[in-house]
């Protein structure tokens, strides 16, 4: 196994059993996932604001979509996530531009945030409506699954712990 793979392995058990640590309502938590998930699929830089802003105003977990946000989004996984989204905006909106120039404007980041948005934004309005639209397609579907998995795995959770709860009780 590679570096990168342990590191990306290591990282998602870690968050893993961060979100199996959280308490509260097993649908207010899964639906904080969800958005986590669909949040992290969307090529925005500033999503930690989004984030934030929208689960405040839409009353679901900060926390929960925070950690998925993270697992979704993170150093190790953003170049495939912007291919992938650029891969399937592309096949809706064909013409956007081509994955070369995209890997150019995106490995400007490397030399600080300003030139990276500069660079990225250089690439004009289609590059821009190709990576949101995939990455929009994306997180629809992966959120959608996510909640659906979250939401059984937190009232899984929630049972083994009435159970557990119940079994200290007799004693």
């Amino acid at each position: 196994m590679t570096d990168a793979a342990r590191a990306w392995f290591r990282m998602s058990k870690y968050h893993f059993l961060r979100l199996r640590r959280l308490k509260g309502d097993p649908e207010y938590l899964a639906r904080g996932v969800g958005f986590g998930v669909f949040i992290g699929n969307l090529p925005l830089i500033p999503q930690s604001f989004f984030l934030v802003s929208l689960t405040m105003l839409l009353r679901i977990s900060t926390v929960a979509a925070f950690i998925s946000s993270t697992v979704v989004n993170n150093p190790l996984t953003v170049m495939f996530q912007y291919y992938l989204s650029w891969k399937v905006g592309s096949a809706v909106l064909p013409g956007g531009c081509s994955w070369t120039q995209l890997q150019a404007a995106l490995r400007m980041f490397d030399q600080g945030l300003r030139i990276g948005l500069s660079a990225v934004s250089g690439l004009g309005m289609k590059t821009l409506g190709v990576l949101l639209t995939g990455g929009t397609i994306i997180g629809v579907v992966s959120g959608v699954a996510c909640y659906l998995g979250s939401r059984w795995f937190f009232w899984t959770v929630k049972r083994k712990r009435a159970m557990k709860h119940r079994l200290n009780n007799r004693a």
